[in-house]
């Protein structure tokens, strides 16, 4: 990053005071910068729109824009804006969310000096991305100059690959009397030998494929075969050559020396670039200009073009069935005269296909774009076609493609366009424009998918609960169960835990999520109780219900309420929750020990000094995390770091739980170590009932 340069800056925050600070900061530090405040989605919308901007830096708690709006925003408009969230989060939470978000990094509030830096790295990286598209556009520009070349060289030219053509130009069709040149393709070199020369040739090739010195050039000759089946005398020079990113043969016949006239000349890129049904420009030409705009988009950061994609709905039924071919081609020149009056003087208007017409716009706006294509599809609705007396009425499907920096190539902004197109005519039947806006990828549409079920299962109760329990290796009388939850879609299918759960917290709903738990809980408690049971539950709760300090006070009516005793429940937190929250789990904590009852951690030995949380929450129960019995069970890793770890625990004076028991083989190490409470499947697997008969274990 040059030092010097300006940095094009949006600022997306609540507090103009602290957006005149990032701003003053950035001055001292020697970062000249031209920054706006956004305050509105309208606002925003605008700037992208008029200008081209480096950097959006946004608070990630924003309300008069959300950071997710913001960022839907810049992929709508296909802007090359890397957008850096501020957070007063202390967590790694906040940071992982920005980024799963579409953000390129989160930042402290206040850590000046690790913003500076990101901002470096990412007017870097943008420097980066700009030169790969020009080296990109330079590329596609170099092969399309080239095949030009090629397609109109009076020489004749061809590649060669195992025997067949993959390419040969116009002037070696002529060359063999084929009056197309596509008739070549794939078609085996020894079809259009003379028999008495084949041997030959193909002994010549394969002795030029051994050789393998990429530098040499080399001459045949042989009798030709003619499309008529005529024999004419052929000289050609051979080298190895590159097509099409596959090695090949080049055959290359001199052409005679002739004059052209420039009358002529003018008569055969007529001819070559127009569509002979509507007069309009043909796929070729405008497929050719394309890539030309877009080579000369790399050269401005703020000049914008759309492609404007126009596919006639059901042409084939109500059209082609109806008139035929040449009604058709009645039909398309009536309509290209249509759009020709909807064309602008700098506008490129040309067929694209069977019944689809292209609009290619420079210097148009993405909103004005929409406009026009939404005007043009009127207009074809409106009208009415005259077809051999007949009159018929049609509509369109048109997607709207954008080109500007980022644009790469002609076929991709194709791509975009008729991608656009297809969602109006499989959304709306047809009869309608909309602008390209980038798919959702695999995960983000799954995300969507669960954070549905999440919303769906609160508002028709769609979770349950599973009771697993959890045996004493001591002889205790204590009865506990873990309460796991379950989420039902809409097939009565069960939602993975981790990912309903990942997206409650996204949602900002795991604190009603654990409520519902807890009621339940203590409901299906009382009654097992009722029946003589000394059972009890140990609960989980969120990191947004271990921060919430109106969760104990509420839990005391609710204990209340029951007539359950409060000791009857256990709730238990991620070690990973209360390591990053220990002022809110110590508060919890000793709120819990008031209530007589008691926080347990789940998860526990995977930090990097697990015993630090000792220090400050009072924990009842620890739960070892469940890697560690896995690896002695089917890994066959040595017991050792458990052990170590259960003698540690003991000496904090803490009860202790290992889950994932699978089978009998840890046992024996278990109850060496003094484990208190084992957990799994070998026991028994979660189920709606407390059933377990704990008077069987001894």
């Amino acid at each position: 990053m040059d030092p010097n340069e300006t940095i094009r800056l949006l600022i997306l925050n609540d507090s103009r005071s602290e957006a005149e600070r990032l701003i003053s900061m950035l001055h001292n530090a020697g970062r000249p910068s031209r920054a706006q405040h956004v305050d509105s989605e309208e606002r925003l919308d605008k700037l992208l729109q008029e200008q081209a901007w480096d950097l959006l830096i946004g608070h990630d708690q924003t309300t008069n824009v959300t950071p997710q709006n913001a960022i839907r925003q810049i992929k709508r408009l296909n802007r090359d804006v890397s957008v850096i969230l501020l957070t007063d989060d202390d967590t790694g939470a906040a940071i992982v969310d920005g980024m799963k978000m579409g953000a390129v990094d989160v930042v402290k509030l206040d850590d000046d000096q690790h913003l500076l830096l990101v901002i470096e790295r990412e007017m870097d990286n943008k420097e980066q991305r700009h030169q790969r598209r020009v080296a990109d556009r330079r590329f596609r520009e170099a092969e399309r100059r080239s095949q030009a070349l090629l397609d109109s060289s009076r020489d004749a030219i061809a590649y060669v690959q195992d025997g067949l053509y993959l390419y040969a130009n116009e002037s070696f069709a002529e060359l063999f009397g084929y009056d197309d040149r596509d008739e070549i393709d794939c078609l085996p070199i020894m079809d259009m030998v003379a028999d008495k020369d084949q041997k030959h040739l193909k002994q010549f090739l394969k002795n030029f494929t051994l050789k393998g010195d990429e530098a040499e050039t080399t001459k045949v000759e042989f009798q030709g075969v003619k499309h008529n089946s005529e024999t004419t005398n052929i000289s050609l020079e051979v080298s190895r050559a590159t097509y099409d990113e596959e090695p090949c043969i080049q055959f290359l016949a001199r052409a005679g020396v002739a004059e052209t006239s420039e009358e002529l000349e003018a008569q055969i890129a007529q001819i070559k670039w127009q569509d002979l049904a509507t007069g309009l420009y043909n796929r070729q030409y405008l497929v050719d200009r394309l890539e030309k705009l877009i080579a000369s988009e790399s050269n401005s950061d703020t000049q914008e073009a759309a492609l404007i994609y126009i596919d006639i709905d059901n042409f084939a039924d109500q059209v082609q069935s109806a008139f035929g071919v040449a009604g058709s081609d009645m039909a398309l020149s009536d309509l290209a005269a249509l759009l020709r009056e909807h064309a602008q003087e700098t506008d490129l208007l040309a067929r694209f296909g069977d019944s689809a017409f292209t609009l290619l716009a420079p210097k148009t706006k993405p909103d004005t774009a929409v406009l026009r294509a939404e005007k043009i599809c009127k207009a074809i609705e409106d009208h009415i076609v005259e077809v051999d007396g007949k009159t018929i009425q049609l509509t369109a499907s048109i997607g709207v493609s954008l080109i500007n920096e980022t644009s790469s190539s002609g076929e991709s902004v194709i791509e975009q366009a008729v991608s656009a197109m297809e969602k109006v005519r499989s959304e709306k039947q047809g009869n309608g424009a909309r602008l390209y806006e980038p798919e959702m990828s695999a995960d983000e549409r799954k995300e969507r998918d669960i954070m549905a079920e999440v919303q769906h299962a609160l508002d028709n109760d769609r979770f349950r609960l599973l009771f697993q329990p959890i045996i004493n290796l001591r002889g205790s009388d204590d009865e506990y169960y873990e309460v796991l939850l379950r989420l039902l879609n809409h097939e009565d299918k069960e939602v993975s835990p981790k990912e309903f759960l990942d997206a409650a917290a996204k949602m900002n709903v795991s604190h009603k999520i654990d409520r519902w738990v807890i009621l339940e809980s203590i409901k299906m408690l009382s009654k097992h109780r009722a029946k003589g049971n000394k059972t009890k539950l140990i609960v989980n709760l969120s990191r947004q219900s271990l921060c919430d300090a109106s969760l104990p006070p509420w839990l005391g009516v609710a204990f209340k309420a029951a007539k359950l005793p409060t000791d009857a429940i256990v709730f238990q937190a991620n070690e990973v929750d209360i390591t990053n929250h220990l002022k809110a789990a110590k508060a919890f904590a000793q709120s819990m020990e008031k209530l007589k009852s008691c926080l347990s951690i789940s998860g526990f030995g995977c930090s990097l000094n697990p015993f630090n949380v000792f220090k400050h929450v009072p924990l009842g129960f620890v739960k070892i995390d469940g890697s560690f019995t896995q690896d002695i069970q089917n890994n066959n890793e040595k017991p050792d770091a458990l052990v170590e770890m259960i003698k540690q625990l003991h000496e904090e004076n803490v009860t202790t739980v290992v889950p994932f028991v699978e089978n009998a083989s840890v046992l024996a190490t278990l109850w060496q170590a003094g484990v208190h409470y084992i957990q799994g499947y070998y026991l028994q697997e979660p189920s709606e009932s407390m059933d377990y008969d704990f008077n069987m274990e001894t």
